[in-house]
């Protein structure tokens, strides 16, 4: 058969193994190459220039050598990048990511550096070239989007590439949350857009109803109109600096400082119509009960207001300590109740055994006494406004009553 096919045994071992070895290699770089139809040219055309070789070499001129030579040239040049590739991949695959392919992943750094010089344009093409390779990459997805809103000042691309993000099946809970928190955050200090902002906190709540994500956005929804005011106020106040008063040391009567504009009253007031209009703000509800104990000793509205918090179902278990301390230290320093002070460190061990705050508690159960001696027990009660007295203790939204 061998006779009959017309090469010999040694031919024959050598087409067995260089044609399956070619063919891998040429398979694996057909999967990996970025341009495909490029590469099957180069092979259509590499075949051509071989079958040349090929009968040049068989035919017996003696100007064989230089006819073998021009296409071996012209293979030499078509073939020496993907030569280099193969012998240096595993030198560049450190800076550029594409390493082995049992460990592909995407790499920025090349990103990020043509960021850090001022290249913006370059940066985006970059990792568009990155997310080629790795489609719906969430680092990719949203590094792309922080040059669109940061450096390019295109906060509409931002949010074209961050739904696009958050339509991607299978998408990490978190990633989302992220995501949404971060286009809040762009709306607000790029945009200038309350609106569009509150419409990203409001897609978290209804996409993780009844989690710790969505509590945390109804806290930033809480806050979200004192953070506009705040800004428009620094934008469009005009400060002016008050001339000094004169000849202070030949005073003989004390300087008279003015009294501050936001009373307790006031700021009772001002707290009670946030929780009116938010009632999980956490933050207002833990400065209504401070101020209800410091400036009014009410230490049984305080309480309710505490209970309240740690009545919450989503917080996090960092907030809910904090929030126990919290009641146990106003037991302490208004109640003068070491008891209620202990049963409040002791429902934080309770509830986070075996965590950092259940350790602090431990340690404060033995220091309570010594907080009890040095708390300031002679707190001058003061009567409460107009609003309602008892707020806290009802469920529903409570309207103020009519002087």
């Amino acid at each position: 058969m061998i006779a009959l096919l017309g090469m010999g045994l040694t031919d024959l071992l050598c087409w067995l193994i260089v044609v399956p070895v070619v063919g891998a290699l040429a398979y694996r770089s057909f999967a990996i190459s970025d341009s495909r139809g490029a590469l099957v040219t180069k092979w259509v055309v590499s075949a051509v220039l071989l079958f040349f070789i090929y009968r040049i070499a068989m035919s017996s001129s003696i100007f064989n050598p230089l006819f073998v030579a021009i296409p071996a040239v012209f293979l030499g040049l078509m073939w020496t990048s993907n030569v280099c590739n193969i012998l240096f991949r595993p030198l560049t695959s450190v800076f550029d990511g594409e390493g082995d392919e049992g460990e592909l992943k995407p790499f920025y750094f090349i990103a990020e550096a043509k960021r850090r010089k001022g290249l913006y344009q370059e940066a985006v093409a970059e990792v568009h070239r990155q997310l080629e390779r790795f489609p719906g990459d969430v680092e990719g997805m949203m590094k792309l989007a922080t040059i669109q809103a940061e450096d390019l000042h295109d906060l509409p691309a931002a949010t074209e590439t961050l739904n696009e993000l958050l339509q991607q099946p299978g998408l990490p809970s978190n990633n989302a949350v992220a995501a949404l928190q971060t286009l809040a955050d762009w709306q607000m200090q790029h945009g200038r857009d309350p609106a569009a902002a509150r419409v990203s906190f409001e897609r978290i709540m209804q996409m993780f109803p009844d989690t710790p994500y969505s509590h945390n956005a109804q806290q930033r929804l809480a806050h979200l109109d004192g953070v506009t005011q705040t800004r428009e106020f620094r934008e469009n106040a005009v400060f002016k600096v008050p001339s000094g008063q004169r000849d202070l040391g030949l005073r003989q009567a004390a300087l008279q400082v003015e009294p501050p504009l936001a009373t307790a009253d006031a700021l009772a007031a001002e707290y009670v119509g946030q929780l009116e209009k938010y009632p999980n703000d956490t933050e207002t509800r833990q400065k209504l009960a401070v101020l209800y104990a410091e400036q009014f000793d009410r230490l049984d509205l305080a309480v309710s207001q505490i209970e309240q918090l740690a009545a919450l179902p989503n917080a996090a278990p960092r907030d809910m300590a904090h929030w126990l301390n919290l009641l146990a230290t106003l037991h302490i320093r208004h109640g003068n109740d070491v008891a209620a002070a202990e049963n409040a460190l002791h429902r934080v061990i309770d509830r986070f055994p075996k965590s950092a705050d259940a350790s602090k508690a431990v340690a404060r159960l033995a220091a309570l006494q010594g907080e009890l001696k040095a708390a300031a027990t002679t707190t001058a009660a003061k009567a409460l406004g107009v609003y309602e007295t008892d707020l806290g203790l009802k469920s529903g939204p409570v309207a103020p009553r009519s002087s």
